[in-house]
């Protein structure tokens, strides 16, 4: 862990030494060897005075109001609260009250909840236990049969599967071959209670005896069935085969594994046992009942065989294909214990600290943030008529959906954008009949590639037919990014106001939000003169300051430092480039970023190299959060505190492709084709970005089910350097040339302090007073003496690459 953590792990703790008290003392003693500061508030204290016990009512309220003053001071004195939870009065008595106090306390608060009567408690209980569960910030469970079950109540958790201790059972060191001649000892291992369904067990046993006469049964733990099962054992005449260990300690379970021939787990519910992870680990194989989360877990005939619950006779069967035959015996075991692995706590970590840090890095509620970000931005969002709000919220629970939940979303707005346009929209009517497309018949995502690649020149050159007959009002834009040709183009309320909330989600997601203090490294001459008045006193309330990236002189950036150092901002946003030259400034300057207080340095609009992740990282002491999208194609991708790169699925269908036009194979580079699902005034489908990337199959660590991205590639845009040696971004003149209707295509190539040579595509060649005035303008920028060269040409080739770059500079800024 790269900070100290302090948790509140609440839960049971041995004895009785259950499958969850087990978790939760092995969890605890793994988060301290991680670095965690742990403090145990456990909910099952040995009862004080013992007659209490025997008295039901009595016994809740002698343990209540203990364990809400240790809840409570174990939460002034940690950041985040673990509440490990189960179904019945568990849940009313212990999990509710830790989420309400931790949330009266200003904590974060993760529910670990587990148990495979969640179904009926939920059934029963659902508004109840809902309305304190959505106050948790995360919510975890250890399988999908229970992420299913919550699903299926607008909760949507995460999985974070429970942990087997390798270090404790594995194997014994020559596995004994299975022979009926020699032993065959089963072993059972769950408390004595009506649920684990201990009789069947019994009556699978007798059954088993009849081929295996010598077969042995060992139930371990204790319960309230322990009397009737002694006496079925009885009536049974099992005695001298049947031993019930009573209570065992964790500890010395893995010496009995390593002397079982089989495990059996006859329950009638169940979530994901324990018992056959640790089964599994020691080399055991597993038969089990099929009930509840166990087919997640166990893969019938390749890791374990599952019989149904109550079936004596399958129970018998199963276990006598695997004590007769060893060969299958052994294989079961070995796909186990590969099975086992992936609960270890190597592989459970990584999931479980990607949702320690979700809930830590939560946007705080309290203060001039939460009344920006819940107030003031949403009414200001208001009488903009966008729906920003209500957008963000919503993308705040569908990432986290499942992924199929996911595509049919997708596929379903697909649908309606195709439909809408074909009605809608001329340039689409004219496509659809030119290729016999039918928007109708779409039941793929797939079967969108049935359509052209839409390139920026089909747009130019036909722009009002991509304006949808009924569009609202809209913007008028033009790209000014990095690649390709420059687009004008327009957005409409929708597109506007679903980008505002894909980055505003996005933002969250760093533990700052609308309203923090902000420091915004962008925009030109052109730009700036747009803050009005009215945008001034916005940006004013919103703590948001604009620092123009056009003028890069050292003056200019040693007034930058100083304003840095007086709004002390918790993040910061621009060109990884622009933000670069502002760090090596400083360090020429002496001067420290790293006690500003930066949380999260946000950078888009360019591709970030690795070097300037760690220069801006190091120098601002805070991580580093990449972007990519653009106001043509949308926002597309966030970074995310793990690392990974989210397409903004809701919203956007990303398509990799080859020179060709085919797609690539998942995790290979090609072109960036982009439909923006919100952009019903002014479609994009199949929208070609010109630049180059590749999408990443792994998922991510975080949880989010949004498909990721692996790389970008395009997005280089370079400094120019003034006569007089000032710095400052491509594009203070790439501004120049790009709303200019007579350009079509441009190129800026500074060959020297002296000389800059512009490549230019026109439309019926460019009117003298025009390229007189596109010198000048460069002049005002890099000199009055430097020597402005305009070529006209045909077309403006790409780079070897075959990437396309609007600024090549050949001057070394010093």
């Amino acid at each position: 862990m790269s900070k100290r953590m302090r948790i509140a792990l609440i839960g049971p703790l041995p004895p009785p030494a259950g499958g969850m008290a087990n978790q939760t003392i092995q969890l605890a003693a793994l988060l301290r060897e991680a670095g965690a500061e742990v403090e145990l508030v456990r909910v099952n204290p040995p009862w004080r005075p013992r007659w209490a016990a025997r008295v039901r009512g009595l016994r809740a309220a002698l343990r209540l109001l203990p364990y809400l003053w240790r809840l409570w001071r174990a939460a002034g004195r940690t950041d985040l609260l673990h509440v490990m939870a189960n179904s019945g009065w568990s849940w009313h008595l212990h999990a509710a009250p830790a989420i309400w106090i931790g949330r009266l306390r200003g904590k974060g608060v993760l529910v670990n909840y587990r148990g495979g009567e969640a179904p009926a408690f939920l059934a029963h209980s659902a508004r109840l236990v809902g309305f304190s569960l959505r106050r948790a910030h995360a919510v975890i469970v250890p399988s999908a049969y229970l992420a299913r079950e919550f699903a299926q109540y607008g909760v949507t958790p995460q999985i974070v599967p429970n942990i087997v201790d390798l270090q404790r059972f594995f194997p014994p060191p020559a596995r004994p071959a299975l022979q009926p001649t020699r032993r065959a000892a089963i072993l059972i291992a769950r408390h004595l209670e009506p649920l684990y369904d201990h009789a069947t067990a019994l009556n699978a046993f007798v059954l088993v005896r009849r081929a295996l006469p010598h077969a042995r049964l060992t139930i371990c733990g204790e319960g309230p069935e322990l009397a009737r099962l002694q006496a079925r054992v009885k009536a049974l005449m099992l005695q001298a085969s049947v031993q019930f260990t009573g209570k065992v300690q964790n500890t010395d379970m893995a010496a009995l594994y390593r002397k079982t021939d089989l495990l059996l787990n006859p329950s009638l519910a169940d979530n994901m046992p324990i018992s056959v992870l640790e089964a599994w680990a020691s080399g055991v194989p597993v038969v089990s009942t099929d009930v509840g989360g166990v087919p997640d877990l166990v893969r019938n005939g390749v890791d374990g065989l599952l019989v149904s619950p109550g079936d004596a006779d399958g129970m018998a069967r199963a276990m006598l294909s695997l004590l007769k035959d060893a060969t299958v015996a052994h294989r079961l075991a070995d796909a186990g214990l590969a099975s086992a692995q992936r609960y270890s706590w190597t592989s459970v970590s990584p999931l479980l600290m990607a949702q320690y840090r979700r809930v830590l890095k939560r946007p705080m509620q309290s203060g001039y943030t939460a009344l920006v970000s819940s107030l003031l931005f949403p009414l200001h969002e208001w009488i903009k008529r966008h729906d920003s709000t209500a957008v963000r919220r919503r993308m705040d629970r569908t990432q986290w959906w499942p992924q199929p939940h996911i595509e049919a979303l997708r596929l379903q707005r697909l649908r309606d954008l195709l439909l809408h346009a074909s009605e809608h929209v001329a340039y689409y009517r004219q496509q659809y009949a030119a290729t016999g497309f039918d928007a109708g018949r779409v039941r793929d995502l797939r079967d969108l590639r049935s359509l052209p690649v839409l390139y920026k020149a089909d747009i130019n050159n036909r722009r009002e037919d991509f304006i949808a007959d009924d569009a609202g009002h809209m913007q008028r834009f033009t790209t000014g990014g990095s690649s390709g040709e420059p687009l004008i183009f327009y957005l409409g309320k929708e597109r506007i106001c679903h980008d505002v909330a894909a980055k505003w989600r996005a933002t969250r997601w760093w533990g700052v939000d609308i309203g923090d203090r902000e420091a915004v490294l962008w925009g030109s001459p052109i730009e700036l003169r747009a803050q009005d008045r009215w945008r001034a006193r916005r940006d004013r309330v919103l703590r948001s300051e604009l620092l123009p990236a056009f003028d890069l002189s050292p003056a200019r950036l040693d007034v930058y430092l100083e304003r840095l150092r007086r709004r002390r901002p918790a993040m910061l946003f621009g060109y990884p480039s622009v933000m670069c030259l502002l760090v090596e400034h400083a360090r020429s300057r002496g001067v420290a970023l790293d006690r500003l207080g930066v949380k999260v340095v946000f950078v888009t609009a360019e591709r970030l190299y690795p070097e300037q992740r760690s220069l801006l990282g190091a120098a601002f002491g805070a991580p580093v959060a990449n972007g990519y999208g653009g106001r043509d194609a949308g926002f597309l991708a966030h970074e995310c505190p793990e690392g990974g790169m989210h397409i903004t699925a809701e919203d956007v269908i990303i398509e990799i492709l080859d020179p060709q036009g085919q797609p690539v194979a998942p995790g290979e580079s090609g072109a960036i084709v982009v439909t923006h699902l919100a952009s019903r005034d002014f479609p994009l489908i199949r929208y070609a970005t010109g630049d180059v990337g590749a999408l990443d199959p792994r998922p991510c660590p975080c949880g989010r089910s949004l498909p990721l991205l692996k790389s970008i590639e395009g997005r280089v845009t370079d400094f120019v350097v003034a006569h007089d040696g000032t710095v400052m971004h491509g594009l203070a003149l790439i501004y120049i040339l790009r709303d200019l209707p007579q350009v079509r295509a441009f190129k800026i190539i500074q060959e020297s302090l002296d000389c800059t040579r512009v490549l230019l595509v026109s439309v019926n060649g460019l009117p003298p007073l025009l390229h007189l005035s596109i010198v000048t303008q460069f002049r005002a920028r890099l000199g009055a003496s430097v020597d402005v060269v305009i070529e006209e040409v045909a077309a403006i080739p790409a780079e070897a690459s075959g990437k396309h770059r609007y600024v090549i500079s050949k001057v070394v800024s010093t």
